[in-house]
């Protein structure tokens, strides 16, 4: 069922609980068919009789005369109410006819003086019958039009002295109208009763419904306490019906968003009529348990025939939406990271053209003099020099795809190691001997220090290698001439501790949460003064990642950076799934400003 054609549906069922005179098409039709048949039955019992009157009476006078006019009109109302099925046009024609028929026995009864005039009470008495003020009202404007009648007449001297029968037939007729007030009596209380019984029925069905649908539906007064709460109370917040009512639903609602639950069932009290939210509750499944937020989609509705019973002047549906939401706050994250994922895309665009395009300029014009007119012009020395730029041109684009396809194993999970064990001590030899002569050239210090009797490591050489070589070129390249790059190995417990740390530059604390990030570089600009493509750190994430590793970074600008890598020494099975970095805010150096933006990089 849609959530429209619930609300319509509870809406329907409240108004028939609420309010008496809400009466379902069943009790209506049995009411039709009651007044057709009591109406038939007295128009033709009544007309039954009147030829055997004729014979006796012989000629019929006036009064007579509207006595079987009156017989005859409940016949009319049949017929009214069979062709239009308007019960109120047919009831007014069937008290008419009762009216008339009193007035003409009234009349010749004696008038004014006439018992029967008391039978005017019968109609306005029958209208009851009809459980409407209506009814009632028409019916006594009949009663009082049939005594002013009767009045008129005997002022005008139209009626006569009792003829010798009425006299006689006075017990008879008096009889007849204390059995037709217990017959209304009757009557009137087996249609309470049916009533009653239709009522109770609705008020089952009612809440039978209520109790097996799903949502949360709830009844409020105007001031917003909850008066009724089906059972679906205990499935969406974990309390039993009872204990929403009051203020029990409103508490059970998230502070931030008790003030729109509020505004809504005020908009549908005092408002437009209906009104709508999206709020929070705190679902607590027992006493000992936390909580947990659970988000309800309420739809509430003013009820116009609130008041009768129980004050009831909002009903309000609320349906469990937490996994609507859910997916909702996830659509809105996927769309936020592709968002991040598109601006990555065209940042790593700009920054590997920059990257490419320097070496293949290099390249293209060195080869070109080399080729082209002005080679038999350049000594040996010189074409050597040209040759050695290409050469390293070359290297630094292969280098650069390397690290390209490296990163994007390991992103897509494809990136294999083959574990063995190493000498890591040797290897950090080895390494530091590769970039001596890079740090000769910054006139940068480079030490190492390692402790004794370090084990052989389990893992792949070439991506440990690679791990070294990117976090000592890292350090030697941001530290300024004077400075110093400590590549530090030692044993703590089953981990082995590798450090790099240098005095150099530093890194900003509100940059520290993005590094190992593709293609982040570090307040990077296109006019830096350090190249590199933003992957190194990437790299080293996931080659950490996949020997189970762990990997801090703690800097502060003017300070320098200290680079921490856990290795276990036993060596574990491939991961691969890159580590996340541990940052840490050193704190800067009094007086310090970056005089120009700097970042981590390859």
């Amino acid at each position: 069922m849609r959530f429209s054609s619930m609300m319509t549906a509870v809406r329907a069922q409240v108004a028939a609980m609420v309010h008496p005179s809400a009466l379902p098409d069943s009790l209506e039709r049995m009411r039709h068919e009651r007044f057709m048949l009591a109406r038939l039955a007295i128009g033709a019992g009544g007309l039954s009789l009147v030829p055997a009157y004729i014979a006796w009476r012989g000629r019929l006078d006036l009064f007579e005369t509207l006595v079987l006019i009156a017989l005859g009109l409940p016949l009319l109302a049949v017929v009214l109410l069979s062709r239009t099925g308007r019960l109120d046009l047919a009831h007014c024609v069937s008290g008419a006819a009762l009216t008339l028929f009193i007035i003409a026995l009234a009349c010749m009864t004696g008038g004014t003086g006439s018992p029967l005039l008391l039978w005017l009470a019968a109609v306005p008495a029958e209208a009851m019958f009809f459980g409407s003020r209506a009814y009632v009202a028409r019916g006594s404007a009949l009663a009082v039009v049939g005594l002013g009648a009767v009045v008129a007449l005997q002022s005008a001297g139209a009626v006569g002295e009792p003829a010798a029968w009425a006299v006689a037939a006075m017990p008879v007729l008096v009889a007849s109208a204390i059995l037709c007030a217990m017959l209304l009596a009757v009557s009137f209380l087996r249609r309470h009763e049916d009533e009653l019984r239709e009522h109770r029925a609705s008020d089952a069905r009612a809440r039978l419904m209520l109790e097996h649908v799903g949502d949360l539906v709830t009844w409020h007064d105007p001031s917003g306490a909850v008066v009724f709460a089906n059972e679906a109370a205990c499935l969406l917040t974990g309390a039993q019906s009872a204990q929403l009512h009051g203020k029990g639903l409103f508490e059970r609602v998230h502070i931030a968003d008790r003030p729109l639950f509020l505004k809504a069932l005020s908009d549908a009290a005092h408002g437009a009529g209906h009104a709508s939210a999206c709020f929070r509750v705190l679902f607590l499944a027992d006493s000992a348990g936390v909580p947990t937020v659970r988000w309800l989609e309420l739809n509430a509705r003013r009820i116009d025939q609130a008041g009768a019973r129980n004050g009831a002047a909002v009903v309000c549906v609320a349906r469990d939406v937490t996994d609507r939401h859910a997916r909702d706050e996830e659509r809105e994250r996927n769309h936020a990271a592709a968002v991040k994922a598109s601006d990555l895309k065209g940042h790593f665009l700009a920054t590997v053209s920059h990257e490419l395009r320097t070496p293949l300029n290099a390249i293209i014009g060195f080869s070109e003099m080399l080729s082209g007119d002005l080679a038999a012009g350049l000594d040996a020395d010189r074409r050597k020099e040209y040759a050695a730029i290409i050469h390293d041109s070359g290297h630094h684009l292969l280098d650069v795809v390397n690290t390209l396809l490296d990163v994007s194993k390991i992103e897509s999970g494809a990136m294999t190691i083959e574990q063995a064990p190493l000498d890591i001590a040797r290897l950090a030899e080895d390494c530091c001997a590769v970039v001596a002569l890079k740090a000769q050239s910054g006139k940068v210090a480079l030490e190492r220090v390692v402790g004794q009797d370090l084990p052989q490591l389990v893992g792949d050489r070439r991506a440990l290698k690679q791990v070294m070589l990117n976090l000592l070129s890292n350090a030697i390249k941001f530290t300024p001439p004077g400075g110093r790059v400590t590549l530090a190995l030692v044993r703590d417990g089953g981990m082995i501790d590798l450090s790099i740390s240098d005095t150099g530059i530093g890194i900003a604390a509100a940059d520290l949460p993005r590094l190992g990030d593709p293609f982040f570089q570090a307040k990077s600009s296109y006019d830096r003064a350090h190249d590199g493509t933003g992957l190194g750190l990437s790299v080293v994430r996931g080659l950490v990642g996949l020997h189970g590793g762990t990997l801090s970074i703690e800097s502060a600008p003017g300070i320098g950076t200290r680079v921490a890598v856990r290795l276990p020494v036993a060596g574990i099975a491939a991961t691969c799934e890159p580590v996340r970095i541990a940052t840490h805010a050193r704190a800067p150096r009094r007086g310090f400003e970056t005089k120009q933006p700097y970042r981590l990089t390859a």
